[in-house]
């Protein structure tokens, strides 16, 4: 029974659950987590595993979670309620999740509109970049999305300062002093610089993808990650800690300016599985290989970059990555105009709009898409196809 309709008006709906992390890593109050339904004990012999995988345990029943990666990301389970020490022996401890279904505050890093804009929270492309269980840009609906259900807008010492992924923002690393001096119209100021340099630590930069104007494979690559900011030195330019890439001034980083720790409250969303997102940027002459190929949305970094030749990718069939098989959903979305070439995946087996068969997708302008679903596996088949749902990427 509602005692006190003033309280309760200022709690949100918050579904708890506890499950248990065996994870070493420290982990951050907002990211998201996801379950571990192969779960057994590091340092098991091979003989263990294959005992434990075939018992009828508790531990494999929704029990572990894990940081979201390219294996788990179908099976996402909530939203931190607290932060989480480092555990070098990972014996395991016990954390607490918002449920999909309730409310959360997450570490949404994008602009959203209250009850209007989809979050999805994000794997790391890959190892260590650090963006794993973050919240960016809004992929496919379902569990692993969220509703903001606060308004977020870059803003001069606001909570997000800026957000870049049409512009150019480059960053030079100092081996010296340990710091990247970044190149970004506007973000000085937006961190309260008005004629000296001043002091900025409580703001942070997330660097989700980049390159310089080549684009090439080896150099000129963006460092995805948290980078804590130190001054705003310019109206333009400013420092952070590390090593965000040698992207230079001329270059592009996909990157948000934001308070640090930033938590917002959201609705997490529940019903089927959005596979989570991941952000690629195309490389020169080389694949840019996602890495949620039985799944979610990736999203294609791009700007001021030429390339000469087309960076690939292949989009495999979800039965050969140990997929979930039929209803599989994969979304692509290119954020920004990749001059001359840009990013073709090959579909290895796949059905256009038009029922006839699709062997490419090409990802080259702002705002191209293309939305598939996995169809026809069933029972212990292995057979099935890709097919188009929609898009505006061009079919071959």
């Amino acid at each position: 029974m509602i005692r006190n309709n003033a309280t309760y008006m200022k709690q949100p709906i918050i579904n708890v659950g506890e499950f248990m992390y065996y994870g070493t890593a420290a982990l951050k109050r907002g990211y998201g987590m996801c379950f571990d339904l192969d779960y057994y004990l590091s340092g098991s012999t091979a003989a263990e595993i294959v005992i434990a995988r075939a018992a009828n345990s508790g531990d494999k029943g929704m029990k572990v979670v894990a940081v979201p990666s390219a294996t788990n990301a179908n099976r996402f389970a909530g939203v931190l309620m607290g932060n989480v020490k480092a555990n070098p022996l990972g014996k395991g401890v016990l954390v607490q999740l918002a449920l999909p279904g309730g409310c959360a505050e997450i570490a949404q890093r994008v602009p959203s509109t209250v009850d209007l804009t989809r979050v999805t929270c994000i794997v790391d492309h890959e190892a260590g970049d650090g963006l794993s269980g973050m919240f960016g840009y809004g992929g496919l609906c379902g569990r692993g999305s969220a509703i903001c259900l606060q308004t977020l807008a870059a803003a001069t010492d606001g909570d997000l300062a800026k957000e870049n992924y049409t512009g150019t923002a480059g960053g030079v690393y100092s081996a010296a002093t340990g710091l990247t001096t970044v190149t970004l119209t506007g973000a000085g100021t937006a961190m309260g610089w008005t004629s000296v340099a001043v002091d900025a630590s409580d703001y942070e930069l997330t660097v989700l993808g980049g390159a310089d104007a080549t684009g090439t494979a080896a150099t000129g690559r963006a460092n995805k990650g948290v980078f804590p900011v130190v001054q705003a030195l310019t109206a333009d330019t400013f420092t952070v800690t590390g090593n965000t890439g040698d992207t230079a001034a001329c270059g592009f980083m996909t990157t948000f300016l934001t308070k640090k720790d930033l938590l917002t409250l959201a609705y997490l969303e529940d019903g089927m599985e959005s596979g989570l997102s991941e952000y690629v940027t195309p490389k020169l002459a080389a694949a840019s290989q996602f890495v949620l190929a039985q799944g979610g949305t990736t999203f294609i970094c791009g700007g001021a970059m030429t390339l000469s030749t087309t960076s690939t990718a292949t989009l495999d069939d979800p039965v050969t990555k140990g997929g979930d098989g039929d209803g599989a959903r994969k979304a692509f979305y290119m954020l920004y105009t990749v001059t001359t070439h840009g990013l073709l995946v090959t579909v290895t087996s796949g059905l256009k709009t038009v029922r006839t068969a699709l062997a490419n997708l090409d990802f080259l302008t702002a705002g191209e898409w293309a939305e598939l679903q996995w169809v026809g596996n069933f029972g212990p088949g292995t057979a099935g196809l890709w097919c188009m749902v929609g898009g505006t990427a061009t079919e071959a």
